[in-house]
């Protein structure tokens, strides 16, 4: 039986101050492995198709769990900026996102090829030995979780080296699997996960804590340890997350003042509030700025030109 995959294509050019035009070209796959599916939301996969692509980006907050391997490059990092070039310096180089809570500068130069992994909240767990806190303590890092497993190196090998994204994703899947060793905490991170992405019938952490039979302070640890924030920020992303996909995705034609009341921010002030802290800009602004890249909510505020990455 021939396997069921589903993606979404899209050339994106981009047109920078000194008139050249860049081609980045993403696709983005769904989890075929059933068990995968409980954990992964999507892939997506990046291609550039010239030595002379710069590119800078803001991304924006997210509850995903995103780990990026790529073929051919290099990178610096600093606080909230990251400039990812291709090189002939590393044969494959892996970047892990932690949590952050303001924009995050991306520059992409010259030929790229990757693949994210956009593990669900608190996913990644699965699939490493340290806890995500451990691995992903700055907002942005290399990631070297895997260097120790033998079976890493020849999976690099193989998903570079096949001709489709198609049996990129087998490939992909295959190792993750390979990886997968289920938590004994799964289900409670779920449910709290669950619990605080509910903006209908919204509970107070004492109460989600109460219902799981932790204390309030051990439940905190739990979910920092797993998710790398606390409930309380990862509710305020998640609420972010909720009115973009509302605004952007299921409900364009609302006002924002409908789409604020929609995931329960207590009164416009807040919504401002929140945007200005997350994004950068007032909603109306942001909303006018950004470019949807897919229906999953795969958001990027292209700017005119190339910025510096201060080191």
């Amino acid at each position: 039986m021939p396997l069921n995959f589903h993606s979404n294509t899209f050339s994106l050019f981009l047109s920078t101050l000194t008139s050249t035009v860049n081609l980045m070209k993403v696709e983005v796959f769904y989890p075929v492995s059933p068990a995968l599916r409980k954990h992964i939301a999507y892939y997506y996969f990046l291609k550039t198709d010239t030595a002379g692509f710069d590119c800078t980006y803001y991304s924006f907050p997210n509850e995903l769990q995103s780990l990026n391997i790529h073929l051919h490059a290099d990178c610096t990092i600093t606080d909230n900026q990251i400039c990812v070039e291709g090189s002939t310096r590393n044969e494959h180089l892996m970047i892990l996102q932690g949590k952050f809570d303001t924009p995050l500068q991306v520059r992409l130069r010259g030929l790229l090829d990757k693949v994210t992994i956009a593990f669900k909240p608190s996913a990644l767990n699965h699939f490493i030995t340290a806890s995500f806190i451990e691995v992903a303590a700055q907002t942005s890092q290399v990631f070297t979780d895997w260097n120790n497993d033998d079976h890493c190196v020849s999976f690099l090998k193989n998903f570079y080296h096949a001709d489709s994204c198609e049996e990129r994703v087998a490939v992909l899947e295959n190792f993750l699997l390979s990886r997968y060793n289920p938590l004994s905490d799964e289900d409670l991170l779920i449910e709290a996960v669950q619990q605080l992405s509910n903006f209908e019938e919204e509970r107070s952490i004492a109460d989600i804590a109460a219902g799981m039979q932790l204390h309030v302070r051990s439940f905190h640890r739990l979910f920092y340890k797993r998710v790398g924030i606390s409930p309380v920020a990862f509710r305020k992303i998640a609420r972010f997350r909720h009115s973009l996909k509302n605004k952007l995705l299921l409900t364009p034609g609302r006002s924002l003042t409908e789409i604020g009341y929609g995931s329960n921010f207590s009164d416009q002030a807040y919504f401002s509030k929140v945007y200005k802290k997350l994004t950068g800009h007032n909603p109306s602004t942001f909303f006018n700025n950004v470019n949807l890249l897919d229906e999953n909510g795969l958001v990027f505020e292209f700017l005119p030109e190339p910025a510096s990455i201060t080191l």
